[in-house]
């Protein structure tokens, strides 16, 4: 292998489970006095090596498969997504010869093309009775190149909103997020149906984009509680879902990414920054909004503008005022809400699991990998299939849903090699635990993985 390349590589479940397709930017270190460099990728050894087009930081884009350089940093920025046909991404960098230089690979960079600061919006209720409202606040938030995700109550759809709704996505700068299907206040009659139903719903009545496609897979990656309310039933059935996120309605001032909860494999619920509008708990107050987004800017976090496009009042100059103000800015990151919380998931949170990086003959090693378990559901008991790269201690423990510990099923220094264990469906004193969902996690000291399974009875 070419010392000069480098080989980025993904776990294939993890790939079809999230799809993995906006881009991520890997910084690399270039040697001093560089110029003029080319950059190329390919998914595959025996591709043919493809360029990268290249942009500077005085372009405005986002989302894009491009490459910046910094030449006085000796630094370059290479943004690519994964593709749907196969697990990896080859990087190689050339000079102004056609010559692989040598390059570092230093890390994923916390913003796309490293960008001071991240603006992304939501809006809630997309229904029928609103569907005007939203194709116009669609629209206006498109003229500023500003991304929407907007909240779809999909049992109050009828096929003329659903097909403004595809109109709007493939228009671009929209994107749909679960926000149930009838927005019931809690306790819901049917969990599986408001949460995993609504998810459905908008992956068989929409043609999603390419950045929520692997494939002929389709990804849906937000949940958004209606009326903010929520719970540990909701929150377990958004992990089963394979949400990356839910977003609350209090109005937090967050201007954070949320923490990732490893027994759920998700993030924990988040909130908005601001939310824009004169009713319930938004302001028409443009001083203050636009101070919210200075200070996400002087911090380096997240604005998150939420909206409810039913009050909206477009004709006052207060919506113009702010998304004029926090729009079309060469060194902020626009993007989608589920889009913003994939790329963290790559950059941020899976590293520490199972990515695998190649440069040149230096490896980093995946050196377990959990399987699901099979059958799943299941009613009496299941199996974990795990493979061990090398000798390692293994513990493999199960919770429930609120992280509370059942029971260890794995505790035990092991060879190399492919293992399977089972687990009868009892907690640590040896009684049958109830119907739910629970996590089974195994970790070797240093990095952990789960995954969730549901006990029926």
């Amino acid at each position: 292998m070419n010392r000069n390349e480098t080989i980025i590589s993904v776990d294939h479940q993890t790939h079809v489970d999230y799809g993995l397709s906006y881009p991520i930017t890997y910084v690399f270190s270039l040697p001093e006095g560089s110029e003029g460099l080319l950059t190329y990728k390919k998914f595959q050894q025996n591709n043919d090596w493809s360029q990268l087009i290249e942009k500077t930081s005085e372009d405005f884009f986002n989302g894009e498969e491009i490459v910046r350089f910094d030449y006085n940093a000796s630094k370059a920025y290479v943004s690519i997504a994964f593709s749907d046909i196969s697990d990896s991404i080859y990087i190689k960098i050339d000079n102004t010869l056609g010559e692989p230089i040598s390059i570092n690979y230093e890390e994923m960079s916390k913003y796309y093309d490293n960008r001071d600061v991240v603006v992304t919006s939501t809006a809630d209720d997309w229904a029928s009775y609103f569907n005007d409202k939203f194709l116009r606040t669609c629209r206006n938030f498109r003229d500023f190149n500003l991304w929407l995700s907007c909240g779809v109550v999909t049992d109050h759809c009828d096929q003329s909103t659903w097909f403004d709704i595809q109109n709007q996505l493939d228009s671009g700068f929209v994107e749909v997020v679960s926000h149930s299907q009838i927005h019931p206040y809690i306790p819901y009659e049917d969990v599986e149906g408001e949460v995993l139903g609504s998810k459905q719903d908008l992956i068989d009545n929409l043609n999603l984009p390419a950045q929520n496609s692997f494939g002929e897979n389709e990804y849906v990656y937000v949940w958004v509680a209606p009326y903010g309310e929520y719970n540990d039933e909701i929150d377990s059935m958004v992990s089963i879902g394979r949400y990356l996120t839910s977003r609350l309605y209090n109005n937090g001032e967050n201007y954070q990414i949320s923490n990732w909860n490893p027994e759920l494999y998700k993030y924990d619920p988040v909130e908005v920054s601001t939310e824009v509008g004169p009713l319930w708990l938004g302001t028409t107050d443009t001083t203050y909004l636009n101070n919210a987004f200075d200070y996400a800017l002087e911090q380096g976090g997240v604005y998150h503008v939420m909206c409810h496009p039913n009050v909206i009042e477009w004709d006052e100059e207060y919506p113009w005022v702010h998304l004029e103000y926090i729009s079309n800015r060469k060194n902020v990151w626009y993007v989608a809400f589920g889009h913003l919380y994939l790329y963290d998931f790559l950059s941020s949170t899976y590293p520490n699991m199972d990515l695998d990086i190649h440069a040149g003959n230096q490896l980093l090693p995946n050196n377990f990998t959990l399987y699901q378990n099979h059958p799943n559901p299941f009613n009496a008991s299941t199996l974990f299939n795990f493979y061990l790269e090398e000798n390692l201690f293994i513990n493999i423990n199960i919770y429930d849903y609120r992280g509370i510990f059942i029971k260890s099923i794995m505790n035990d220094e092991l060879s190399r090699g492919k293992y399977t264990v089972k687990w009868d469906g009892t907690n640590a004193s040896g009684n049958n635990v109830s119907s739910g969902v629970y996590i089974y996690s195994m970790d070797n000291g240093f990095s952990r993985k789960t995954k969730k399974m549901i006990l029926t009875k």
